[in-house]
């Protein structure tokens, strides 16, 4: 039989937000095919706001599905910990996609001690300059081509984990 939270009612919205971002990147991308001005670091910097807001989608997809599920974020981070991680690091994929959220929003305020220590994890030590921010590190991490659809059904593929932990603790 089929559990009603199985229906889920966020995805349509993180499809759209995600195509809409992917979008907003081939638009950068074309630019860098003119050969002008328009270098790398120039892409780096209009990206990864961009990024970033992808970042914070996956962020805020992952913490209303645990909601769904459990009624509450409470303990959150044990079920960041669902799932694969990439080659030889400790830490998840959602993990990392979490960190990457937690670091473009506060990047320029400063990052709490937790986000610092997961950046640190993850290799990620040095984040003054654009070309050593965590969001391409982390981008390098979850898909090589950096295609947030991809990111997107490593995320759908969480969700369902998660709904699977749910069902078993019923």
């Amino acid at each position: 039989m089929t559990h009603y939270l199985e229906v889920d009612y966020r995805r349509e919205s993180l499809c759209q937000i995600i195509l809409g971002l992917e979008k907003s990147i081939g638009y950068l991308k074309s630019k860098l095919e003119l050969k002008g001005w328009y270098d790398g670091l120039w892409f780096l910097e209009e990206s990864e706001p961009i990024y970033g807001l992808a970042f914070i989608a996956f962020q805020n997809y992952v913490n209303g599905s645990i909601k769904d599920f459990y009624d509450t974020t409470k303990n959150k981070i044990s079920f960041y910990k669902l799932g694969t991680a990439p080659e030889n690091f400790s830490k998840s994929y959602i993990e990392l996609i979490i960190v990457l959220a937690n670091f473009i929003k506060h990047k320029d305020d400063g990052l709490n001690e937790m986000t610092k220590q997961i950046l640190e994890a993850f290799n990620f030590t040095e984040y003054d300059e654009i070309d050593k921010s965590p969001i391409f590190g982390g981008l390098d991490l979850l898909d090589e081509k950096w295609n947030l659809v991809n990111i997107m059904r490593q995320v759908f593929i969480w969700r369902q984990e998660l709904l699977e932990g749910y069902k078993h603790s019923l």
